[in-house]
């Protein structure tokens, strides 16, 4: 599999990696089995960039049960920012709080079974939260703490 390095963080990763939204709903993938048979598959052909969300269901969950044996073979990249998911009205939940930001990514490295992610993405994030400044300092706090590598953003814009 071609590699090449991940914008400027340093790290290499497969040319090819894969979004996860998916396999986080039921009628997609209906067995814990089929999601490890078919990332286990991704990882032996070498594919090393898994990329997920929180707000993408049982995703994590389905990552953390499959192949967190093998985290050190994987980059591993999640979101914060929309912590519930879809809701019964077709608008997601938005929390970019500190506190909601690092108990976001919190649950989600106890669903994926690591301590750490490679990153952690701004799903969505809108400027004028960006200039309030509490994102950014929740992004550093999660630096710090060492749960994430590399911190970036996921969106539309």
């Amino acid at each position: 599999m071609e590699t090449r390095i991940l914008g400027n963080t340093g790290m290499e990763v497969s040319r090819l990696g894969i979004g996860l939204s998916a396999i986080g709903f039921e009628e997609t993938f209906d067995t814990i089995k089929t999601v490890e048979v078919v990332l286990k598959a991704a990882l032996d052909e070498g594919i090393t960039f898994f990329d997920t969300a929180e707000c993408y269901f049982y995703s994590e969950e389905m990552v953390g049960q499959s192949i967190s044996d093998r985290r050190s073979e994987f980059r591993l990249a999640t979101k914060c920012g929309h912590p519930a998911g879809l809701q019964e009205s077709g608008e997601y939940d938005i929390d970019w709080s500190i506190e909601g930001i690092l108990l976001t990514l919190d649950r989600s490295l106890k669903r994926l079974k690591t301590d750490y992610v490679d990153l952690l993405q701004l799903h969505s994030c809108s400027v004028e939260v960006l200039e309030q400044g509490e994102v950014i300092a929740a992004l550093t706090k999660t630096k710090e703490a060492g749960k994430t590598r590399f911190n970036g953003y996921s969106g539309d814009n």
